[in-house]
């Protein structure tokens, strides 16, 4: 017998708008695995597949996130609980119109 919380997962993942589900997922784990600090440098942060894009104006932090993508993705899929698991994460300087902010 499945546990509840494996079921509601797949049921969550089915319905309309599951996508905005995933991204604010994401984006809690994101601000508890690199502390509020530093979330508060990027401007945004969406979910398309398998892959994080992360936004930033600031060149130092989108480095060092760039630098650290490898641990970020491992303590990201371990935290979020998301359906699937996050492959590939792409960091930009710089910002625009229709973006989500964190």
């Amino acid at each position: 017998m499945d546990k509840l919380g494996n079921l509601l997962g797949r049921v969550i993942q089915r319905q309309p708008g599951s996508g905005q589900l995933t991204e604010y997922r994401l984006r809690i784990a994101f601000r508890e695995v690199i502390g509020e600090a530093l979330a508060a440098g990027c401007e945004s942060i969406q979910v398309h597949g398998t892959t994080v894009s992360i936004t930033t104006s600031n060149p130092a932090l989108a480095h060092q996130l760039r630098i650290d993508s490898e641990r970020l993705m491992q303590r990201l899929n371990q935290e979020s609980r998301l359906p699937g698991r996050i492959r590939t994460i792409r960091v930009r300087v710089g910002g625009g119109p229709g973006r989500r902010a964190l």
